[in-house]
């Protein structure tokens, strides 16, 4: 009897356990920070972009690999050298509810993100189609260089040919929404949105956790996953934990933990990495006391040790930047960095007139990366004669400061919005951005906004990389930064995860390939 009972139990316990193991077909994930809404018109943050563009559509998308590829449009035309667009809607392409995504959706989506009364901050994003400015000022009641000629069709006509524009529109803001039911929702729209997208939001426990559940109406093969969880964690030491435990399923590794990943059997082989397509540097007014003079701000390239922080602070795993163009992008160019040489860095300094040094002030985020970079920075600079006070503010009292140039220098560093180098020269260093819009070294350099804006007409795409490495190289020269260097970011998988493929923009993460296995089965 005893014996029927045990094995009863035992029965029970493994059919238990293979049902817990099929049943947990979710990939659980963390973010770092919560996101506050889940409209594509408003959103600015990597976590809120990332979940958007999970449940909305864009005429296209960015694949892992970083290319532009079909999404929403099943094909479409550049005509007249770049001036004009058309987009061949996909007919299966179908809303969450069901509906059928038609051109109209599109018009009545950019025409939100545009209109006079949007709140929007991306309105730069679709503000080269034809029009846009009038629409937005209040001017025109339409887009004038927007049309849905059919169902199926949408045309865009640009102001001027603009070689990154299908990128533009594989990000956030240029998403496909029900308009009339967003309108209807009103504010409630970001908190529960619907889209065309792979997936749809099923529930969202704000503060602890998000569910995004597959879209049945999207065509293609359906997901093997059941569910992404994506579970609110701010605390490395806690992700940490949770992804040794097998509660998470993937880890963006932390610095402070690198070696020992790199060196653990267990996880070694588990890791992905990829250069990020983001700069980090110190920003220099040039406008202000002695950083107005570009043989100053060459100075303080040359007093910098910047492999030394490489090696110190990423163990080797970060590529020096000699230039702000990542090496993983057309138009990227190898060149001589500027060389550890405090010598030549008071030479340099003396020859300006500082031959006694001078001081200035480094204003910076708190954060543990940033302290130790700034501190370290600090010293080498001290080495050269200039002494640094370092300010550390909250970021909207620091990104205020610094957009207004009431500061020397600052730490920050630059994420690509879309994968194309006119992304890291035009924001950083076109006149026309100083200040809010990203060119807050306030450089002001009639030939790099040459160089820029013939890069953006061009429709030759080896006559635009060679224009964007000219850029590069000619603002490179003037030192507007001390240049530092471009992170590598590594990703722990579990190996229950097969398929996943770490992608080069986190806009080209759909995990629709992504497989689960169960827990007895890898």
């Amino acid at each position: 009897m005893k014996k029927q009972i045990l094995g009863s139990l035992l029965a029970v316990c493994l059919l238990g356990c293979s049902q817990e193991a099929a049943v947990d077909n979710t990939l659980h994930l963390a973010l770092e920070t919560s996101p506050n809404k889940l409209d594509p018109a408003l959103v600015v943050d990597v976590a809120e972009g990332q979940l958007c563009s999970l449940i909305f559509q864009r005429l296209v998308r960015f694949s892992p690999e970083g290319d532009v590829v079909p999404d929403a449009a099943a094909s479409w035309e550049m005509l007249d050298s770049g001036r004009r667009y058309v987009f061949h809607l996909d007919p299966r392409a179908r809303f969450s509810s069901g509906r059928r995504v038609l051109s109209s959706d599109v018009v009545a989506s950019f025409g939100r993100v545009l209109g006079p009364s949007s709140r929007s901050s991306r309105q730069w994003v679709l503000a080269r189609i034809r029009g846009a400015g009038s629409f937005t000022r209040g001017v025109a009641s339409s887009v004038s260089g927007l049309a849905a000629p059919d169902d199926s069709t949408v045309t865009i006509e640009l102001e001027e040919p603009f070689r990154p524009f299908l990128q533009l529109l594989a990000m956030p803001a240029a998403s496909i929404v029900p308009v009339d039911l967003a309108e209807e929702a009103g504010d409630g729209f970001a908190a529960e949105p619907l889209g065309s997208g792979p997936w749809r939001l099923a529930a969202w426990n704000r503060g602890d956790y998000l569910s995004l559940v597959p879209n049945p109406h999207y065509p293609g093969s359906k997901p093997a996953l059941d569910e992404l969880r994506f579970r609110i964690i701010p605390e490395a030491f806690t992700r940490i934990a949770e992804f040794e435990a097998g509660t998470l399923d993937m880890l963006k590794v932390p610095l402070a933990e690198l070696s020992r990943f790199l060196q653990d059997d267990q996880w070694k082989d588990r890791l992905q990495s990829r250069p990020e397509l983001r700069v980090l540097y110190i920003g220099l007014n040039n406008n202000r006391g002695p950083l107005r003079d570009a043989r100053v701000r060459r100075a303080l390239n040359m007093a910098v040790d910047v492999d030394q922080l490489i090696n110190v602070l990423y163990q080797g795993h970060a590529t020096r930047a000699a230039g702000a163009i990542p090496p993983s992008l057309g138009g990227f160019r190898e060149r001589d960095a500027y060389p550890y040489d405090p010598a030549q860095a008071r030479r340099l300094l003396a020859e300006a007139g500082f031959g006694e040094g001078f001081a200035m002030e480094i204003w910076q985020r708190d954060s543990p990366e940033g302290n130790r970079l700034v501190e370290a920075v600090q010293g080498y600079l001290l080495q050269a004669g200039v002494t640094v006070t370092i300010v550390k503010r909250e970021w909207s009292a620091f990104k205020e400061a610094v957009s207004q140039g009431r500061v020397d220098a600052f730490f920050l560093d630059w994420y690509a919005d879309y994968p194309d180098a006119e992304n890291f020269l035009f924001p950083l260093f076109h006149s026309q951005n100083a200040g809010p819009g990203g060119n807050r070294a306030f450089i002001n350099e009639p030939r790099v906004d040459e160089l820029i804006e013939r890069a953006q007409r061009t429709d030759e795409p080896e006559a635009g990389l060679r224009l964007y490495a000219s850029a590069d190289s000619l603002v490179y020269e003037l030192a507007p930064w001390i240049y530092l260097y471009f992170p590598t970011t590594f990703l722990a998988v579990s190996p229950r995860i097969e398929n996943y493929v770490f992608p080069v923009v986190y806009l080209g993460e759909d995990f629709s390939s992504v497989q689960k296995l169960s827990k007895g089965n890898h």
